[in-house]
């Protein structure tokens, strides 16, 4: 058992807000601490679902920042004599914690926005951004920054949870050394919390659509995706059409069952096990007519 206490090591992260005042109301504090919770547990499984994360708070806040300790555990499957003190595992927390920092590094980098190009060689990928910067990425930051939801979203979270108040000016990672990973000033958070969904990735492509989609379920302020049935398959599909909102504003009614004619990009991804691309996602760019429950309808 000594032995075993003795090889326990931990990994540390701190998070700095920046501000004159040194302190951080409370809801900003929660609301930009738990989506970053969740996005370190989304990396942990992403990188190996076999192990556990913990994250703790090593001490109460201190004036402008806190440090989070990150306590990386094996499976309850895997024997207790070999709990988690080996140097592979010790290397797993080392692992998560470069590539929270590396997401984080790359949203600052998009600024919400797709990259103009994205080009993978070996184990980095090298990308563009709008305004033609380059940067070089490790692969899995990429991945599953452009890929995992649970990670945008927690992004937008905590960055409108940022934007929202007026005495933070800075957003800060470092390592436990005190060593900055990334800082974000201000006057970017607002784009960060605005991630554009899709993101093409080389194996990825998106077909534009015209389609007649079934409604099943709805969200009037758009903020999540509608399920609808399309071709017999249900999908959910995230609605950007601006003249739409306003029409859900003036109270046009829609009810399920009801269908709407739309254009919608389909991005697919190449599954080399059937050598063919497959749909992952949905995005429904217009809506060009609203066909009420019953009503005829004509194919394009």
């Amino acid at each position: 058992m000594l032995a075993l206490k003795e090889e326990f090591q931990m990994e540390e992260m701190k998070i700095k807000f920046g501000g004159d005042t040194h302190q951080v109301e409370a809801n900003t504090f929660l609301n930009t601490l738990l989506p970053f919770v969740t996005l370190v547990q989304e990396v942990s499984k992403e990188l190996d679902p076999s192990k556990r994360v913990e994250i703790k708070i090593n001490a109460e806040p201190k004036p402008g920042s806190f440090i989070i300790d990150l306590i990386i555990e094996t499976s309850i499957a895997v024997d207790a004599v070999k709990h988690l003190f080996t140097k592979e595992t010790l290397g797993f927390a080392a692992d998560v914690v470069g590539v929270v920092g590396g997401i984080y590094g790359l949203a600052h980098f998009l600024k919400g926005k797709k990259p103009q190009t994205i080009e993978t060689t070996d184990n980095s990928v090298k990308i563009v951004n709008e305004s033609g910067k380059v940067t070089y990425i490790d692969n899995r930051v990429f991945q599953i920054y452009s890929n995992n939801k649970a990670v945008q979203h927690s992004i937008t979270q905590s960055f409108e949870a940022l934007s929202n108040d007026a005495s933070v000016t800075s957003f800060e990672l470092q390592d436990k050394n005190e060593k900055t990973i990334t800082e974000i000033p201000k006057e970017d958070f607002g784009q960060i919390a605005n991630i554009e969904d899709e993101i093409i990735a080389p194996n990825e492509r998106v077909e534009p659509t015209f389609a007649f989609l079934n409604i099943v379920s709805m969200d009037w302020e758009l903020k999540k995706k509608w399920d609808f049935y399309f071709q017999g398959n249900k999908i959910s599909a995230k609605i950007t059409d601006n003249t739409f909102r306003e029409a859900i504003d003036k109270g046009e009614q829609f009810s399920k069952g009801d269908s709407l004619e739309v254009k919608m990009d389909i991005k697919q991804v190449f599954d080399e096990s059937v050598d063919t691309f497959v749909n992952r996602s949905y995005l429904i760019t217009k809506i060009i007519k609203h066909h009420p429950r019953g009503e005829q309808k004509k194919l394009f």
